[in-house]
């Protein structure tokens, strides 16, 4: 979100999930995001998603098409 720094990113409460064995494992940040589309939707646009592996930013759309082929279960 507008305002968060590069160390907000790395706190527990802002992580999507993490994906094994073709199941996505969704954690904190998956509800909250959840509780966005339900609740804010008019937040969408200002949501960026930071993968912790290449640190690149993916828009929510981008998000969900890499995860869609996966199981998502939430923790």
């Amino acid at each position: 979100m507008p305002g968060d720094k590069e160390e907000d990113t790395l706190n527990e409460a802002n992580l999507l999930g993490e994906a094994s064995f073709d199941v996505f494992w969704g954690g904190t940040a998956l509800k909250t995001l959840m509780t966005i589309v339900d609740k804010q939707p008019e937040l969408l646009p200002l949501v960026k998603i930071r993968s912790d592996m290449s640190k690149e930013i993916f828009t929510i759309e981008q998000f969900l098409t890499a995860i869609q082929k996966l199981k998502v279960r939430i923790k």
